[in-house]
């Protein structure tokens, strides 16, 4: 493109509908008024439009994007972008060849590509588009497909190959389309990011997240607010220190001890949002209050809106799924995904139906987690590994050679930090993975326990969710581990029963100078 030209900016780009366009607005208004809220580049797109009345809309259009400095482009037509001088156009794989279009066009122009898999974005790349547009993310009612929706880790396969192929003029960019909105976006850009170098796609490309909003300004504050938390927040882009030694090993549990300490004092009250199973509701509130949170146990779909601003973190267990239930969850990890609130996710018995399977992985595709916490047969069945099995909620086998190894991959595939409970607990944010030793065989002849873990994890985690996960989670998963020794010892525990009412005790006596002192953690290579 040319020197005097608008920067190529892709961090929130606007595809247009006027079909969407509110009653109230014209469509160069909805633009502008986008514009002004964040948009930094727009496309263009009128399917059937004439082509004089496009070449009239288009030069209304330009007049506000030259104004703000933000590139037009037009979509598919040539003819029109030419006619008024436009920035360039965006092309889809049934339009003009890539070739043909940059020969008309000039070197100067911006030239986009839609593509839906890595030897489209190849060619793209070979054939010298500024950039690449990876769809389709997640289903949308503004444009036909010829293939299913990728989801992010399908964007992220293309990304990553993107990045592979050498550009012959300029490094290439990529957005991603198709159901991004405030609600996905931070997850949508997390998830993209490319393996072990973490490199994030250039922005988000949204269509009825601003074009259908009553107020397009304050529609894309916010798609700009989430994205430039993505960016600039994400601990997935944080450097993490050496933590081999055992020097730094007691850096990291007396982080943990002082994440405990601040969560258990009176400032600091974390209000956990649990959709929980109807058989652990009461043991995993009085856990709660115990390590120093406050539970809510709201399920309604239609309460998740008010509730969400005052929520410290969410706890999705999935071991009762009635269809209300599930509407209930699928709400709150919406509004957690607006308000950027952390998510735990306890996958109940992974394995033991269809129907289970189905709706973790819609809700992991979907809203995805901050935190996925499960035995080995549950997380076997959400890796789709055969080395360990579940029956019912209990995970039966040998177990796995390498815990270790399963953990941090999962890990890395969902951008989440992924913690293994059983005899040892293995946790992982992909980057350096942990073994707890800590907790006692009661544990398991309780009904529940495994849910409380859950609620630990909540409890500590808010604080530390987008500045370190892991830190929070080795907290939460120490915390109730050691409450669990300390009430096996007590002269008063006989059995399950007594052992039920002790652990909670536990839980509120727990110090963090004790769980300093007694957390016995390893770092595993």
């Amino acid at each position: 493109m040319a020197a005097s030209g608008p920067k190529l900016d892709l961090t929130l780009y606007l595809v247009t509908d006027s079909g969407m366009v509110s009653e109230s607005k014209t469509l160069v208004q909805t633009i502008d008024e986008a514009i002004q809220g964040g948009v930094t580049i727009v496309q263009l797109r009128e399917k059937t439009a004439e082509t004089g009345d496009f070449i009239s809309l288009a030069h209304k259009v330009l007049q506000v994007t030259r104004r703000a400095g933000v590139p037009l482009l037009i979509n598919d037509r040539i003819d029109v972008a030419l006619a008024v001088d436009a920035d360039g156009v965006h092309i889809g794989q049934d339009d003009m060849p890539l070739a043909d279009a940059r020969r008309i066009l000039g070197p100067d122009k911006i030239i986009g590509v839609t593509v839906q898999s890595s030897e489209e974005a190849e060619a793209a790349v070979r054939g010298g588009a500024n950039y690449v547009g990876i769809g389709t993310c997640y289903a949308t009612p503004t444009k036909q497909v010829k293939v299913e929706p990728q989801g992010p880790s399908g964007i992220r396969g293309v990304w990553e190959h993107v990045l592979k192929v050498p550009s012959p003029t300029h490094p290439i960019r990529a957005v991603t389309i198709g159901g991004i909105n405030a609600y996905n976006a931070v997850h949508v850009l997390d998830s993209t990011r490319t393996q072990g170098n973490n490199i994030a796609l250039d922005g988000l490309a949204v269509v009825s997240a601003i074009m259908a909003a009553e107020d397009p300004r304050s529609a894309a504050q916010k798609m700009r607010a989430q994205i430039r938390f993505a960016m600039e927040s994400s601990w997935l882009v944080r450097p993490r220190v050496n933590l081999a030694s055992t020097q730094e090993l007691q850096a990291v549990r007396r982080a943990a001890a002082d994440v405990f300490a601040q969560t258990k004092s009176e400032s600091l009250t974390p209000l956990v949002q649990h959709i929980t199973n109807i058989v652990v509701v009461n043991d995993c509130a009085n856990a709660c209050l115990a390590m120093g949170g406050s539970p809510i146990m709201a399920t309604e779909a239609e309460e998740q809106r008010d509730l969400a601003p005052a929520i410290s973190s969410l706890v999705i267990n999935v071991g009762t799924l009635g269809k209300q239930q599930v509407a209930g969850m699928r709400a709150a990890m919406q509004q957690a995904r607006l308000h950027n609130t952390p998510i735990v996710l306890d996958p109940v018995a992974a394995g033991a139906t269809k129907y289970r399977a189905q709706v973790i992985a819609e809700l992991l595709r979907d809203f995805g987690a901050h935190v996925i916490k499960g035995n080995a047969g549950e997380i076997a069945a959400l890796a789709g590994l055969t080395e360990v099995r579940s029956r019912g909620v209990d995970s039966v086998g040998s177990g796995f050679s390498d815990p270790a190894a399963v953990v941090a991959e999962y890990s890395r595939r969902q951008r989440c930090v992924v913690v293994m409970t059983g005899a040892i607990d293995y946790l992982s944010d992909g980057r350096s993975t942990f073994a707890i030793r800590n907790g006692h065989p009661l544990q398991a002849t309780i009904t529940g326990s495994g849910c409380m873990a859950g609620t630990a994890l909540a409890t500590f985690i808010h604080s530390m969710a987008h500045v370190d996960p892991l830190i929070g989670a080795l907290t939460g998963i120490a915390a109730i581990n050691l409450a669990a020794e300390h009430a096996a010892r007590r002269n008063d525990v006989k059995g399950p029963g007594t052992f039920r009412a002790a652990f909670i005790d536990e839980m509120y006596n727990l110090s963090s100078e004790q769980l300093y002192d007694e957390m016995v953690l390893e770092r595993l290579a």
